[in-house]
Formats: structure tokens, sequence, C-alpha cells
């Protein structure tokens, strides 16, 4: 019996690994450590976009937008951390690009200062493209590339978070 549960956990095992999602302890722009397996461990839902700080990609320019709405209206009473990850470039690139379509509130990693590490960490967990949107819940499973998060017709992030049991804030920011 005590075999056959050391062979059956050993075969689970790879499984079980699996299960969870990624994991990450980062610096921000602004020098904030970042650490998503205490933030999962208080019950936090982590929300990223991976993003280009290109002013002529307009996915990312529109998922920048649709990401900040979605942090306006439900960041400030939700268990919820919003990450922006710039893919790759600047400082200077990044801060523009934010500028123009979203905002610096939200904490992000700049391409250059460590947005290129996570995305090429994520690339093992299933990042593929230059513009997509992952959410981590506090159990470990995660979504990859929720679809059309870039589409100023939908409001995909915002289903999606609803659909995690969050609700609007009464006074969003």
């Amino acid at each position: 019996f005590i075999m056959k549960k050391l062979i059956l956990s050993l075969l689970l095992a790879p499984l079980l690994a699996f299960s969870q999602g990624p994991s990450f302890t980062i610096t921000d722009y602004e020098g904030n450590v970042l650490d998503s397996n205490e933030m999962l461990e208080e019950g936090v839902t982590i929300i990223i976009n991976f993003y280009s700080p290109s002013m002529t990609c307009w996915p990312s320019s529109n998922s920048i937008e649709l990401f900040t709405e979605a942090y306006n209206k439900y960041a400030g009473c939700n268990k919820l951390f919003f990450l922006q990850v710039a893919e790759w470039g600047t400082e200077s690139q990044t801060v523009n690009f934010l500028e123009a379509f979203g905002t610096t509130e939200i904490p992000t990693l700049i391409g250059s200062e460590g947005g290129q590490t996570l995305t090429f960490e994520f690339m093992n967990w299933g990042l593929q493209w230059a513009n997509e949107l992952w959410l981590i819940r506090p159990d470990g499973s995660y979504e990859v590339d929720i679809p059309f998060s870039w589409d100023l017709e939908q409001q995909v992030l915002i289903d999606a978070i609803e659909d995690e049991g969050f609700n609007e804030c009464e006074n969003t920011m």
C-alpha cells in the first residue's frame, strides 16, 4: 500500500507542479518589490498586460486604454493587482506610451529594466504575442492570452473581472 502511494505521488508530482501558475518577484520602475506568491497567498488576483510600447502598435495602445479603464473601475475596492509589462524599450519610451494611452499610476515593468526578462520567463508558461492579457488567481490557476483584450468594441477585461466575482467600485478613480 505504501509503495502504491509513493508511486502514485511520484506520477502525480509533475502534474501538480504544472497546475500552479507562473510566479515572479520583480522591482517596478518606481522601486517597489512585487512578489506574486505573497499577493496570491493574501487572496489577490493578478492581472498582467504585456504590451509593446510602440506608438504605432494599435493593439497595445488599445489594450492599455482598456486596462486603465478596468484599473480605474475595479482596483480601488477589490483584491486585484494590475501590472503593466513593456516587453521592450526604455523608461522614456514606456512612460511616453503610457501617458499617451493609459496611466503611469499602475505598477509598470520597463522592457529594458526587467520587462524583457519577465516576458521571456512567461514564454515558458505560454506567452506568445507582443500583446497579451493574463489573469492569475489566488489558487494558482491562470488564464493565458485572454482573447480580444485589445478590441475597443468589447469590454473583455471587464467581463473577465466580473466573471471572477469582482464588482465595480462605487467611487471609481
